[in-house]
């Protein structure tokens, strides 16, 4: 009877062992519940503020050089003056004016905010809204003119654009240059002519912008 019960505790420690090699078996991977982690895209949103855009053209009382800045004295609408009207012995007779709705400073401003966002910068419209990383662009026009030089048969419309900004954050400040002209044929030099240079000299600044920002 002795021998009896000491063979059934042999065969019970026995099952239990070989049940305890069966659990830790390598081949079975136990069932793992842990959240599944995704992997997200960090965008790198670069945003910025145009805090000003003043019109910081210096103008000469007169020049033989067309493309220099003149304006009469008298001149009051400073802000719409692009350019001379000149009479074929090359002698200023007024001013020519963007439209009744368009200013120096205006045309530049809309054309930075068109090319920042082509350049995936994200404008901030109020200055609460800003954080460190935000750029604060400051810009100063430094020149905003159109002229016509007289050929044989046509003349040429030319224009030029160029402005100075100032970005800056908490951490830092750079300082671009960027520059833009255009010119046009005709056959006269009407003031829709002038304005169609000045179009040109906007797009070319915008292309100079972006190669400046990258």
């Amino acid at each position: 009877m002795k021998r009896l019960f000491s063979s059934f505790i042999l065969i019970f420690c026995s099952c239990i062992l070989l049940s305890g090699c069966t659990a830790s078996d390598p081949n079975n991977t136990p069932e793992d519940n842990s959240p599944v982690v995704s992997e997200t895209e960090t965008l790198n949103t670069k945003t910025i503020y145009i805090r000003s855009v003043v019109d910081g053209r210096k103008f000469q009382k007169e020049a033989d050089d067309r493309s220099l800045q003149v304006i009469p004295d008298d001149e009051k609408d400073v802000e719409r003056v692009i350019g001379l009207k000149r009479n074929t012995l090359g002698m200023a007779i007024g001013t020519i004016h963007l439209h009744e709705n368009q200013s120096v400073t205006g045309i530049t401003k809309d054309a930075l905010i068109k090319g920042l966002k082509n350049s995936d910068y994200s404008l901030i419209d109020k200055k609460d809204n800003l954080s460190a990383d935000t750029l604060i662009a400051e810009v100063k026009v430094i020149k905003f003119w159109t002229w016509h030089s007289p050929g044989v048969w046509d003349i040429d419309i030319n224009a030029e654009i160029e402005a100075v900004i100032t970005l800056k954050n908490e951490s830092s400040e750079n300082k671009i240059q960027i520059k833009g002209s255009g010119k046009t044929k005709k056959n006269i030099g009407t003031e829709e002519a002038y304005h169609e240079a000045i179009a040109l000299a906007r797009d070319a600044l915008l292309k100079d912008l972006k190669k400046k920002l990258h």
